[in-house]
């Protein structure tokens, strides 16, 4: 990221009065949490789908039915 950008923003909410900082950095904190909630650990499918045929010529196949 540009530094001068990094500053300008830094400078900016350095000059927010306390309370709207408090704020931001709430908000801040709870994008956070929300993201990590997001994350689904796939590994408890591995294994669960058995194919017949090659999972490239499967895609393939899956794709060409969306035109």
């Amino acid at each position: 990221m540009n530094v001068k950008l990094v500053e300008s923003i830094k400078q900016l909410i350095l000059s927010l009065p306390s309370e709207e900082r408090i704020w931001l950095k709430a908000q801040l904190t709870m994008e956070e949490n929300v993201l990590e909630q997001r994350t689904v650990d796939l590994n408890i499918f591995s294994g669960v789908l058995q194919l017949q045929d090659d999972p490239l010529n499967f895609q393939r196949q899956i794709r060409d039915e969306w035109t």
